[in-house]
């Protein structure tokens, strides 16, 4: 969705001399690329649900498009709606959360997960972003990245450059501001894991976190690609 871009995401691989383009799915007609076209694939979100093919036909030509790209064996990470579509892709159970997510809340990630070498140099636990009502299952053969209080799969790991993740280390603080607004959250009552508007803006500079989180993963899946190339 128009608010939904790369953020952090796209400073860093523009500081670190990559090239990134664009499918934007809520454009008409979208173009998928070939995938001798690109080296890895970055997979957003989206205020829509997994199941919402019937409203959001594009859906089906994304989904078609994943499987072609995990085919391909291409470096993947998918956020939020693109971790939720990545993990029904490997054969997950995409569901709604037993209760909405939104706001800071700390994810502590899996011993396992942080031997992975795409998790190499994540601390144990992080305070970052959530925004989402759906929940998936680990994927078969992947590895559970973490939980939080309010949601007991935070990510996955699968094979040796494929990841999902159910949080948002990507978003800035003026994308924050217009999901707020987009969502209509400025008059959001506080739950049991949901913060209001004034939560969330008292709690931006936790944001550091997320993209430094962001950071190492990217750097680790672009090592995780050259190291493909070389061998």
């Amino acid at each position: 969705m128009p608010n939904e871009g790369p953020g952090h995401a796209a400073d860093w691989l523009a500081a670190h001399g990559h090239a990134l383009t664009f499918t934007n799915l809520f454009a008409p007609n979208p173009e998928f690329p070939a995938t001798s076209e690109f080296d890895g694939l970055l997979i957003l979100g989206g205020a829509m649900s997994v199941h919402d093919e019937a409203g959001f036909p594009w859906m089906r030509a994304e989904k078609a498009f994943l499987r072609e790209v995990l085919r391909a064996g291409k470096v993947t990470l998918g956020i939020c709606l693109g971790a939720q579509l990545l993990a029904e892709a490997l054969g997950a159970e995409v569901r709604p959360n037993p209760e909405p997510e939104i706001g800071f809340w700390t994810v502590r990630f899996s011993a396992k997960a942080l031997e992975h070498p795409l998790l190499r140099g994540w601390p144990e636990k992080a305070t970052v972003l959530h925004w989402h009502l759906d929940t998936f299952t680990v994927p078969p053969g992947a590895i559970r990245v973490g939980m939080s209080a309010g949601c007991a799969t935070q990510g996955f790991v699968w094979g040796d450059g494929i990841i999902g993740l159910q949080f948002h280390p990507e978003m800035t603080v003026p994308m924050v501001e217009q999901l707020l607004e987009y969502e209509g959250h400025e008059t959001a009552e506080e739950q049991e894991f949901v913060q209001t508007a004034e939560q969330i803006r008292a709690r931006l500079k936790s944001m550091w976190k997320g993209r430094k989180l962001l950071e190492l993963l990217l750097a680790n899946l672009v090592a995780v690609h050259e190291g493909e190339e070389t061998s």
